[in-house]
């Protein structure tokens, strides 16, 4: 190779190298710890509040026990409907995350109102199966639905632990 071969091939590597930093600096895309205090500020902080705002509606269920066509009306049309919304919120987060750890911890967020939202079925379901007259059979059944219940919120809790600990990974990683 003749020495204007090696000389227009350097050139032309180094055309590619800045064009690459060039379009990876327009391109916007923030650092990790830019994005995780972007995912806080628009994902964990707002999902937490709704999170205690569930706890409060599932207060208020409690107090509706007594009653179970009352609070099976109460979770199908109130609680399922505040979990989709907010596991919509989640979904469209994950649309525009980048970084993959981030994304996991809030595939994770998204699993847990899944199951959330299946949870609340079931309970719905239980509830109707509570609705008087209650027969043997319907008592029967709902034992079945109890532990369908029960297995949904080992899930949950197992989800909520393995978030628990990815945040905190994710904390200790990208703060300050």
């Amino acid at each position: 190779m003749n020495r204007k071969s090696v000389i227009v091939s350097l050139l032309t590597l180094a055309l590619m190298v800045l064009a690459a930093c060039s379009n990876s600096e327009s391109s916007g895309d923030p650092s990790p710890a830019e994005e995780f205090d972007q995912y806080r500020t628009e994902g964990i902080d707002p999902i937490h509040e709704r999170s205690l705002e569930l706890a409060e509606m599932g207060g208020h269920l409690n107090a509706m026990i007594p009653e179970p066509e009352k609070a099976r009306d109460y979770i199908t049309d109130e609680m399922i409907s505040y979990i989709e919304e907010t596991r919509v919120m989640a979904e469209e987060l994950q649309d525009g995350l980048i970084n993959q750890e981030i994304k996991e911890v809030n595939q994770i967020t998204i699993d847990q109102l899944n199951l959330m939202a299946d949870s609340f079925n079931k309970q719905a379901e239980f509830l109707e199966l509570h609705i008087p007259p209650v027969s043997d059979e319907s008592y029967a059944e709902s034992e079945a639905v109890y532990a369908e219940i029960m297995q949904l919120q080992e899930q949950i809790d197992e989800k909520t632990s393995e978030y628990n600990t990815s945040l905190d990974d994710l904390e200790q990683k990208y703060s300050n």
